[in-house]
């Protein structure tokens, strides 16, 4: 478990746990130990996300890659998903990029560019959205000047919004 990093975010009521598959279990046990009434245990793998909600009591796998192991286009993928807002698709659009894509960061203009890519209405000042996706709901850290990254808050969005879909995005 050394190469392990365990996050947690008692205000949001998460834990993020990333370490390689072979401690997965010995990760996941460690986590609900230490703070059994958290809402959400996010585990992160070399190989795939695994879930778990005090409802469901199991870990769930996040489809990683399509029928053929290929990764999703990412306007496929973001195009299964629901949304109530903007900064939805921005936590959406910024997982993929992350753990389809293995980008460290992206820039305003990235953002704009795949809004375009999956056919949503852009914001009309990206800058302001992806500063209150990250500042209202904590979707998105910002890295440097015009360098954002996926949050443990957007990555926890994206898992549930999955589910909320049946497993299928």
């Amino acid at each position: 478990m050394s190469d392990a990093r365990v996050t947690f975010d008692f205000r949001r009521g998460t834990i993020a746990v990333e370490g390689p598959t072979d401690d997965l279990t010995k990760l996941f046990e460690a986590a609900r130990a230490a703070a059994p009434a958290l809402k959400h245990i996010k585990i992160v793998t070399n190989d795939a996300v695994a879930t778990t909600s005090p409802a469901h009591e199991r870990v769930e796998q996040l489809p990683i890659v399509g029928a053929n192991n290929r990764p999703p286009a990412m306007r496929d993928f973001a195009r299964s998903f629901t949304f109530e807002n903007t900064y939805q698709r921005i936590a959406v659009l910024a997982f993929y990029s992350a753990k389809y894509d293995q980008r460290p960061s992206f820039t305003v203009k990235d953002m704009n560019d795949w809004f375009g890519l999956c056919g949503f209405k852009k914001p009309s000042q990206m800058p302001v959205a992806l500063s209150d996706a990250r500042r209202k709901y904590g979707y998105v850290e910002s890295k440097g000047r015009d360098q954002w990254t996926i949050a443990t808050g957007g990555e926890n969005l994206v898992l549930e919004l999955t589910e909320a879909n049946g497993g299928n995005a």
